[in-house]
């Protein structure tokens, strides 16, 4: 394949501008509030201003150029601060060189929308910004389905199906001249929801499309996408953890032993920018983020090795002090410290190998340097055009300290999803370890049984631990204290927690805890919500989807019969419910989607629901 640019081994060059006009971040007009739902026009952004616009959090909101007569990038950025929210370039019909962004605000505030002109030899044109907004429909909370298109021609036959608490499916497709579309539905806690890929259409590999709950990806198709019932899970409203494929959901490299990997996205966030970047490209491609401290001093190198004639490209950025979390570092404010984006065939016609990274005893004199000394190797064409002993694909290592944190992007710039196996180089002494956390939160649950509010909770270790303080809203942003639970303090083994909310609120409730140690520092939980229907029977499968042992919890249900029926209707299984609590064994049923019925004393139909045999 061809790179963009071909460029000598150098000492790393900052940051280009990326094709950024020499107005950057100057505001255009005043603040604009859109109007929602409905479309809002900003006439006029030159190359390289932003517009400030009022966004509401849970709104969904999408930017175009699309009417632009020249090349527009177009970057999203909250306006008190922090990396980007969101990046397109090329995307529109046509020609394809305008711009198009879709968002779901996760603040109410203001967003700085960047319009950026290629190539900025004038930046007196303007450019018409469309605003499309529409509200989030209704439901404890609110899932977006947003399909991809590549190349813009439309999906033709494919579409996703969507099916919620085994309702009838709705199909969603991508029409011709847009590179993407997007549907919200609204869902509500405990419901199913089911998606399947019908993959007719030409051209999969252009289509792709993901699932996300407040900014969350709960499922990511990848490219090109599997046709099927692909994905079956049950509406907790908590947003999952960041992918290892944005910075803040980064891998912790734990060891030196050496680590494989094979990801097909990019994740949710812009998190390669031109400031950034350095010798990578700033559209990201299917990478992966890890987090790596030295546990001794030395000399440390890796060598990434693709599972196949691929093309790799990698940065490393830091050293940050001891213990720095990716939550305080995400994205990178700056250039990284080892850079290498040459291209595989540059690679190969280089060194006989496909194979890039640092620290190699021949193709990376020296083979170790200080990190304050930066070296980057920018894009390349085919043929290397370096001269031995410098060679493409390959940069010094790093004399690491102890301590030290370091964040490292692979990036498979070809989009193959060809995976890659790395494999470090230490020197001198040097090894590698996590970062040891005061205390291990294993699994903190909450649900609803028999009118209260039960929360448990178990650590895996602690260290210096006080106490927890379990606290709840209502309405997932201002929390109060309900109750503390003392610590172990110091423990090696598993412990387990708990505590009952004997008068939990009517309706949606969230809870949270919040750890303190015996120096003052303290830690948030993720948040687990639970809805209380007071009157109402309600019952939740634990875990929905599952394989092996299920528990059956029914609120406001003494005693009284569990139900199991498969597709056709068909009784599978019986269950005895006493005291609002049963359990079974799913490991002999087949895989698929069942329906539940419970029954109370009388005979009398009380609840029902879907649950997903994985």
């Amino acid at each position: 394949m061809v790179r963009l640019s071909a460029a000598l081994f150098v000492l790393l060059i900052p940051a280009a501008a990326g094709a950024q006009c020499t107005n950057n971040n100057v505001l255009t007009g005043a603040a604009v509030t859109p109007t929602c739902p409905g479309t809002t026009n900003v006439p006029c952004v030159q190359g390289g201003q932003y517009a400030l616009i009022n966004v509401v959090s849970g709104n969904t909101y999408t930017f175009s150029t699309c009417a632009a007569t020249f090349d527009t990038q177009i970057t999203l950025f909250n306006n008190a601060g922090g990396g980007a929210l969101g990046f397109n370039d090329d995307a529109c019909g046509g020609l394809g060189l305008q711009s198009s962004v879709t968002w779901t605000a996760s603040f109410t505030g203001q967003l700085r929308v960047l319009v950026d002109l290629y190539n900025c030899a004038t930046n007196a044109t303007c450019a018409p910004l469309s605003i499309a907004c529409s509200t989030p429909p209704a439901g404890d909370c609110v899932y977006t389905l947003t399909m991809f298109d590549t190349f813009s021609d439309g999906w033709g036959t494919s579409n996703v199906g969507v099916s919620i608490n085994g309702g009838p499916f709705q199909y969603y497709t991508v029409p011709p001249g847009v590179p993407s579309n997007f549907v919200q539905f609204g869902v509500n806690l405990g419901n199913t929801v089911v998606l399947t890929y019908n993959a007719s259409g030409a051209w999969q590999t252009d289509n792709s499309y993901i699932l996300t709950l407040g900014g969350s990806t709960l499922f990511n198709s990848g490219s090109p996408p599997a046709a099927g019932t692909v994905y079956a899970g049950t509406v907790t409203c908590v947003p999952p953890p960041p992918p290892p494929e944005d910075c803040l959901g980064a891998v912790t490299i734990c060891s030196n032993v050496s680590l494989s990997n094979n990801t097909n996205n990019t994740g949710n966030v812009a998190d390669i920018n031109p400031t950034n970047s350095g010798c990578l490209d700033i559209v990201e491609f299917q990478g992966t983020w890890y987090v790596f401290s030295p546990s001794a001093g030395g000399n440390l190198g890796f060598t990434i090795n693709p599972l196949g004639p691929d093309d790799y490209d990698w940065a490393v950025w830091g050293p940050y002090p001891p213990g720095t979390t990716p939550g305080s570092i995400c994205p990178p404010l700056g250039p990284p410290i080892r850079c290498a984006a040459s291209s595989g065939p540059a690679t190969f016609n280089s060194t006989g190998s496909y194979a890039t990274g640092m620290g190699h005893a021949t193709y990376s004199p020296p083979q170790f340097a200080s990190t304050v000394v930066s070296y980057g190797l920018p894009s390349t064409l085919d043929v290397c055009p370096l001269v031995p002993p410098q060679y493409c694909g390959w940069v010094p290592g790093m004399q690491v300290t102890v301590g030290q944190v370091y964040l490292m992007y692979i990036s498979n710039w070809s989009q193959s999803s060809t995976g890659f196996n790395l494999s470090w180089t230490l020197a001198n002494g040097a090894s590698l370890d996590c970062t040891i956390l005061p205390v291990d939160l294993l699994a903190f649950d909450a649900y609803a049984a028999k009118g209260d509010v039960r929360l448990e909770w178990s650590t895996g270790s602690e260290s210096g631990s006080d106490h927890f303080l379990v606290e709840r809203s209502r309405d997932g942003d201002r929390f109060d204290a309900i109750a503390e639970v003392d610590a172990a303090g110091h423990s090696l083994q598993l412990t387990r927690y708990g505590h009952v909310d004997d008068a939990p609120l009517p309706g949606m409730s969230y809870y949270r805890l919040r750890q303190f140690d015996l120096d003052g520092t303290q830690a948030v939980s993720p948040v687990r919500s639970v809805r209380i229907d007071h009157g109402a029977a309600s019952v939740l499968l634990i875990p929905n989807p599952g394989a092996a042992h299920v528990e059956v919890l029914a609120q406001d249900v003494g005693d009284g019969e569990f139900l199991l029926l498969d597709a056709t209707g068909k009784q599978v299984l019986r269950s005895v419910i006493t005291e609002g609590r049963t359990a079974f064994d799913a490991q002999a049923l087949p895989r698929g989607l069942y329906g539940y019925r419970l029954l109370g004393a009388n005979g009398q139909a009380l609840a029902h629901g879907t649950w997903v045999r994985e």
